[in-house]
């Protein structure tokens, strides 16, 4: 085996100051003579920097709200009986490896969601030997975005309306999959406390429901909505963001926040009266 290739194992543990004074040693003598692997310290180094300056921090005020869930979570450990779920620690919710500005890139690269619905058609129509004029690809973009608003809507209206849960039991929450047509579980939302969930028929798509997972934290609710994201692109017209490594998408709507995230075919979404920062960290919460 070639000395690169024993060191290489070595070399991110070396960078991050891990190893012991004998391999730390072991390192050092082989940079002296290796340009190769001093130039892949260096490049480690660099792209650490760049991920610290990038990486989002959370405002002051959502740390302040979860540093009051986790006290009340502390109390409730002392009695069990009056114990609704835990909330995530908060090595989980921050992780210290951010790659933001890839993210970032990768989302200002790729085409906006409002428009791939009629690419896809002038595609097709392109196969078949017909040319849809632009202003038909642009009425098509329109449709969609109004389409999606209606959706957003309804959402924001349900979240207002606060209507009671059908579903109060976590066990029961698999009941509600056949009609959602997704796996639907209960994420716990930095020590939110969860009161139930009802399934919602969306009127803007067509035969589509979405679950309705209603939480109450620091005396606000949070509604998050569990649904197929391939048929309820909410994402259409909402604004691309980064937080935690995850791409993120927010809006404000009549003084409520929306921000949505998608994994593995399945949507979440979150309405809050908080504000789109605060929201989109809740979201991001609900994948772990």
């Amino acid at each position: 085996m070639s000395p690169c290739r024993r060191m290489l194992p070595l070399l991110d543990a070396f960078g991050d100051g891990e190893l012991s004074a004998d391999q730390s040693l072991q390192v050092e003598q082989h940079l002296v003579d290796c340009g190769h692997c001093t130039e892949r310290i260096r490049l480690n180094e660099a792209v650490r920097v760049s991920m610290k300056r990038a990486a989002p921090v959370p405002s002051a005020a959502f740390k302040a709200r979860l540093c009051a869930a986790l006290a009340a979570e502390r109390q409730r450990e002392e009695h069990p009986s009056e114990r609704i779920g835990r909330p995530l620690s908060w090595r989980t919710i921050a992780p210290i490896a951010v790659a933001a500005s890839v993210a970032l890139a990768f989302a200002a690269a790729r085409p906006k969601p409002d428009t791939m619905g009629a690419v896809a058609g002038a595609a097709r129509a392109s196969l078949m030997g017909h040319s849809p004029s632009s202003s038909s690809m642009q009425s098509n973009a329109a449709s969609v975005t109004a389409t999606v608003e209606q959706l957003i809507d309804e959402l924001v209206t349900h979240h207002q309306q606060g209507s009671h849960p059908n579903v109060t039991e976590a066990a029961l929450l698999e009941q509600l999959e056949p009609e959602v047509g997704v796996p639907v579980r209960l994420p716990s939302l930095y020590g939110a406390r969860w009161e139930g969930a009802s399934v919602l028929p969306v009127k803007a798509m067509r035969n589509q429901r979405a679950a309705s997972l209603r939480y109450s934290v620091g005396g606000h609710r949070v509604t998050l909505y569990v649904y197929n994201s391939a048929n309820v692109p909410l994402r259409a017209t909402l604004e691309p963001r980064v937080v935690y490594n995850t791409p993120v998408y927010v809006g404000e709507r009549r003084g409520y926040s929306i921000a949505a995230v998608e994994r593995r075919g399945v949507g979440y979404a979150v309405a809050t009266d908080l504000n789109d920062s605060e929201s989109a960290e809740l979201v991001v919460a609900s994948l772990h």
